[in-house]
């Protein structure tokens, strides 16, 4: 049995006729006969009963005509599915992505691309930046955000994301919002809350405090931006966070301020090396980039305004 001699008895069936079924597979009619014969042999089954110039399908012929129809309805939707997943209507993407970057940013990305694929299943760890690097190299994601330790990390390909510049965080009132900036010597007595996980920024900030002999009152750390800035809002000191979790905050009384000597970290795109994305992936990654280029723009018209 194969595919052409399945066909032939379908369109048999379907149509009714021999002749009927060679005029719409645009073939001879002897062609539809020999097949249909060798097809009957191959089976070791009677599928028609011939009464006159009329075929009467048996009780077997009938059987296996429905399951045939069974088997072609599967390959109908097997060749939707194929069509879905060419436009990116149906898979699975898994994106593990750093707190920072996912407290509030990706959500808010996110969630217009997700409505427009309605078909897919997202799955969102939310680790430090060393997790996301060892599971992506292991494939156990599709991509990875996190921190870029310009580091070369077996098993990952790296691509930019975005660069967050470190800000000075205050309250509206504090004395340091009538600055265009701040500097380290303006730290002097203030208690300054920081980030305890990012430790670049907190060594490169002490050694600038250090040499300038400038000490804040106190250093207060924390685990989250947005308890720093929690902090802030209820009156202590001031916090020394990326612009990116600083512009979540500032609508709630608090303004931000640039940060001199400059700090800044950047983030990045973490792939499987020598892995093709899938066509769903590479498009939600190029569609993160051009928001991650967006939001870089408005933080720096937020910062200048």
């Amino acid at each position: 049995m194969n595919i052409r001699q399945i066909e032939i008895f379908k369109a048999i069936m379907d149509y009714g006729s021999v002749t009927e079924a060679a005029e719409r597979l645009n073939v001879t009619q002897p062609s539809v006969s020999k097949h249909l014969k060798l097809l009957e042999y191959d089976l070791g089954l009677k599928l028609f009963a011939r009464t006159g110039n009329r075929l009467i399908a048996t009780r077997e012929g009938q059987a296996l005509y429905d399951q045939i129809g069974r088997v072609y309805t599967g390959l109908g939707q097997l060749r939707s599915f194929a069509e879905d997943l060419k436009h990116n209507r149906h898979g699975e993407v898994t994106i593990a992505a750093m707190p920072l970057l996912a407290q509030f940013w990706l959500p808010e990305k996110l969630a217009p691309f997700m409505t427009e694929h309605e078909g897919v299943s997202f799955s969102l760890p939310v680790r430090s930046s060393r997790w996301i690097s060892q599971s992506v190299a292991a494939r156990r994601a599709d991509f990875g955000l996190g921190l870029t330790t310009g580091e070369d990390i077996p098993g990952i390909e790296t691509r930019p994301l975005m660069s967050l510049p470190l800000v000075c965080v205050m309250r509206s009132d504090h004395r340091l919002a009538e600055f265009w900036s701040v500097e380290a010597a303006d730290l002097e007595n203030e208690d300054v809350v920081t980030l305890k996980n990012f430790d670049r920024w907190r060594l490169a900030l002490e050694g600038v405090l250090e040499d300038r002999k400038f000490k804040p009152k106190r250093y207060i750390d924390t685990f989250s931006t947005h308890v720093a800035c929690q902090l802030v809002k209820n009156g202590v000191g001031v916090a020394l966070v990326d612009m990116l979790s600083a512009s979540y905050h500032l609508d709630s009384g608090l303004v931000a301020r640039a940060f001199e000597p400059e700090f800044s970290f950047e983030t990045s795109v973490m792939t499987p090396e020598h892995w093709q994305q899938s066509k769903l992936s590479a498009h939600l990654i190029a569609h993160l980039q051009d928001q991650a280029r967006a939001t870089e723009k408005d933080m720096q018209k937020r910062l200048q305004a």
